[in-house]
């Protein structure tokens, strides 16, 4: 069973001092006595007491009007989209958008996470997390606010989420590399381990497989997060493999930029759209979706849960379309 969340009573009685004293003390006021300063910070300690900073300033049955967002990349068009979406709704609902990014860290998610939650008391949060375990963390946190995530959701953990068809997509995306006569098909990615990637790699190796060809260990490149890292990958594949499967869009440019510097005609297909992708000289099939509306319908979802909605967890998925840009088939 939860426990539920430690009050300033519950320190006073374990400091043995009043409620206006363990006010003072998270105050910081001064004239405290230093045993008891010491006393309550003990208690305060040992129960984990988190100031509640957004509720000193509301009368019960208020609101902060404010949810969150976390990101992993605002730089990233595609988290931006995510972010345009989602405002949109929170805006059409009278709420602020609050967006914070993990950089990829889930040190930096659960501080974010806990801040936004247990101290700021937002009246809810959209999450892209992180590939770590965080059962325990989203199971703390859905007690006080309600949370949907966004393109991945966490093993284990029974909350609402709005995905896209990763599998698919990439499995249709490689078909398209295979129905133009390449066998030797390399997979460029991030980290295998966030649900997103497992399934696009998933799709990958289902394609392969239905067309008779093998999945060579030594064609996959995985635990890429920046352009360079794509960038250098694929230099080392060119001149071995017929083309390039590129699960993301920083990996997609990365791969251009390896294509361009070595004049190399291998082919491309990539998940995600790819910005100013249809002036590019050579033809790259992109696997794409309408980002902004998976902000807003998960926006959506959130503020039906922060208005009463009840109900089982829903997990709501995006079909992705696989379209040409760039050369001459681009349309």
């Amino acid at each position: 069973m939860s426990q539920r969340r430690p009050t300033m009573h519950d320190v006073a009685r374990a400091a043995g001092v009043s409620p206006a004293t363990v006010s003072r003390v998270v105050n910081n006021e001064r004239y405290i006595r230093e045993e008891t300063r010491a006393a309550v910070e003990r208690a305060i300690a040992e129960l984990g007491f988190q100031r509640n900073e957004a509720a000193r300033a509301l009368r019960p049955g208020q609101t902060t009007d404010t949810i969150a967002l976390i990101i992993e990349d605002v730089a990233n068009p595609f988290w931006s989209a995510i972010t345009d979406g989602a405002e949109q709704v929170a805006r059409r609902h009278q709420h602020m958008l609050v967006v914070g990014s993990t950089r990829h860290s889930y040190d930096r998610e659960r501080e974010l996470l806990r801040d936004l939650v247990l101290r700021r008391r937002v009246d809810g949060v959209l999450v892209v997390p992180t590939a770590q375990p965080q059962h325990d963390l989203h199971a703390e946190l859905s007690r006080w606010a309600p949370i949907v995530f966004i393109d991945r959701k966490p093993v284990g953990v029974a909350a609402d989420a709005v995905l896209l068809d990763n599998r698919g997509g990439a499995r249709g995306a490689v078909e398209h590399l295979i129905g133009q006569g390449n066998r030797r098909i390399a997979y460029v990615g991030g980290d295998p381990a966030v649900t997103t990637g497992a399934r696009r790699l998933a799709g990958y190796k289902q394609a392969l497989k239905q067309a008779g060809l093998p999945a060579d260990p030594a064609l996959i490149r995985l635990g890429l997060h920046t352009v360079d890292d794509a960038r250098a990958a694929a230099a080392i594949l060119l001149g071995s493999v017929d083309a390039i499967f590129a699960d993301n869009n920083r990996m997609a440019v990365g791969v251009l930029q390896a294509l361009h510097e070595h004049g190399s005609p291998v082919g491309l297909a990539a998940f995600d759209d790819v910005e100013l992708a249809a002036l590019l000289s050579r033809p790259v099939a992109l696997v794409t979706y309408d980002a902004t509306r998976l902000g807003a319908q998960a926006a959506e979802l959130l503020f039906a849960r922060i208005n009463g909605a009840a109900g089982p967890p829903k997990r709501s998925v995006h079909r992705t379309t696989l379209v040409t840009r760039g050369g001459a088939l681009s349309g």
